[in-house]
């Protein structure tokens, strides 16, 4: 199993090395019907915001296969305030894309006219399949965020990560597809070496075994060298669509996003199972192929 990730690896390596020399840019939605945008400058440089707040969704009609960013800043009361927790949910329709806890302080060099203060960028990133789908965010935990969004480069432009250790592997077969998955279990986390600064994208799903019914939760830790990153829970529910192929005695749940901000330098991050003491969950990493462009 180990000498079969480390030529993973490699071979990533080799992927990344023949991958087109002309990068993608990012592009930003300065535009959504109904609303206004709201003008924010970052550094002395002007960038186009959405305000969010509990009340008020955001709607964006996306054509897939593609990637969706959502920048996101809170408004603060003042520049006393020191952090403000709030959570995005990403759906379409009924079936939530991803959803992420945010816990932010104010931010320096960051302004706009009426507003006090605003927090330090937070980044989610949701995967939109092949079509036009209509994602909606919704905020809750604050009275309002500002929001700036970004088509990311198309789904064939992300590079999939073979970890450098896990539990084992496993195929997700979803229609014609089939998707590598790596297990993190109880102690044994998935290992991924990264190269940033880049943006680190996990699929995730939870087993669902034959005693498992209606919604379940599981949390993950995302950690360096000791330190957490990050930890989010997912309540989820299997999917109706998706089997395993090697794995028959159990069920996948529908996939979940997380998304993380990875800085300059080799990173080796570990994605933990926290709970389901005695559970799995399976985990899909990629980043996108490197871009330029109006990135923050």
């Amino acid at each position: 199993m180990r000498g079969a990730l480390r030529l993973g690896l490699l071979c990533l390596t080799a992927l990344a090395a023949a991958l087109p020399s002309r990068a993608e840019r990012w592009e930003s939605i300065e535009s959504l019907p109904g609303r206004k945008a709201e003008t924010v400058s970052v550094a002395g440089k002007p960038r186009a915001y959405f305000r969010l707040t509990p009340r008020a969704p955001l709607t964006v009609t996306i054509a897939g296969p593609a990637g969706l960013k959502v920048i996101s800043r809170a408004v603060l009361p003042g520049h006393g305030e020191q952090h403000v927790a709030y959570r995005i949910v990403a759906l379409e329709g009924q079936q939530r894309l991803a959803a992420v806890d945010h816990e932010a302080a104010v931010a320096r060099d960051v302004r706009t006219r009426g507003v006090a203060a605003l927090g330090r960028s937070q980044h989610l990133v949701v995967q939109v399949p092949e079509g036009t789908h209509a994602i909606r965010l919704e905020l809750a935990g604050s009275a309002a965020v500002l929001v700036r969004l970004q088509r990311t480069p198309p789904a064939e432009a992300w590079v999939s990560l073979t970890p450098v250790r896990a539990a084992r592997n496993v195929a997700v077969i979803e229609g014609q597809q089939s998707i590598e998955y790596y297990s993190a279990l109880r102690g044994r986390p998935v290992v991924l070496r990264v190269v940033g600064p880049t943006t680190l994208d996990l699929m995730t799903r939870l087993d669902f075994d034959a005693t498992m019914r209606g919604t379940q939760s599981y949390r993950l830790s995302l950690d360096e060298r000791g330190t957490a990153l990050r930890e989010v829970e997912f309540h989820t529910t299997r999917a109706t669509t998706a089997s395993y192929a090697n794995l028959p005695e159990r069920v996948p749940s529908r996939y979940d996003h997380l998304s993380l901000e990875v800085g300059g330098g080799l990173h080796e991050i570990e994605v933990r199972l926290l709970t389901p003491a005695a559970g799995a969950a399976e985990v899909h990493a990629r980043i996108p192929q490197p871009a330029v462009g109006n990135t923050e």
